[in-house]
């Protein structure tokens, strides 16, 4: 597809194939079709590890992106599942959602820091989303923040004494 870096750029996904990008008249959205890299297939969606082919799962899948001024992006692509040694069949990984994420990274992180600014009333109608999803989100974006921190180590500050 012709300007595909633009696209993935203004999406905010990475290592991602832009397939077409379309905008949908009757719903006033707008609709990227991907796929992931090949380099990126085959991992399973829950811990990442490297898992064989399953199924085509429940076939085409959306994912809410940021907005695009007042038009509502949806990033849309297969879902199929891989047989994880560890947690069995399950929907691959995809580089622009986390697991059982309805939204992109790139509006999960937006919805984050807008919880950190805002009122309920703001981010609600600002993202066009309900409050509950907003806590679903704040909870994802939660667990991965804090899956990269070791609470054992001192802080560089104490180890410098």
């Amino acid at each position: 597809m012709q300007n595909a870096s633009l696209w993935r750029a203004l999406l905010g996904i990475e290592n991602t194939v832009v397939e077409d990008v379309e905008f949908d008249e009757e719903a006033q959205v707008l609709v990227a079709h991907v796929r992931p890299r090949r380099a990126s297939r085959g991992r399973c969606g829950t811990c990442g590890s490297t898992a064989s082919w399953y199924d085509r799962g429940q076939g085409r899948r959306r994912w809410r992106g940021l907005d695009m001024g007042t038009i509502q992006v949806f990033v849309e692509a297969d879902a199929p599942r891989v047989n994880c040694p560890v947690h069995g069949p399950t929907v691959r990984q995809v580089p622009w959602a986390r697991h059982g994420a309805g939204h992109t990274r790139c509006f999960d992180q937006q919805v984050a820091w807008l919880a950190t600014q805002c009122s309920k009333r703001a981010i609600t109608e600002l993202m066009r989303i309900a409050w509950r999803t907003v806590a679903s989100i704040i909870t994802r974006v939660w667990a991965d923040t804090a899956a990269g921190v070791d609470r054992v180590s001192r802080p560089a500050a104490d180890r410098d004494r």
